[in-house]
């Protein structure tokens, strides 16, 4: 797997174990919304 590929399957089961919660991801993987929001698009992960 390559690093994006990581981080997407990273933020896809964050999503999942927040039952979609953007600011509750957002604190469990320690970044901010805003950067959360920039990795979703950049995936083009729907919330």
């Amino acid at each position: 797997m390559t690093l994006d590929e990581i981080e997407k399957h990273t933020i896809l089961q964050a999503l999942d174990l927040q039952n979609g919660n953007i600011s509750q991801v957002a604190l469990s993987l320690g970044i901010s919304r805003a950067a959360l929001y920039r990795r979703l698009e950049k995936y083009g992960i729907n919330y």
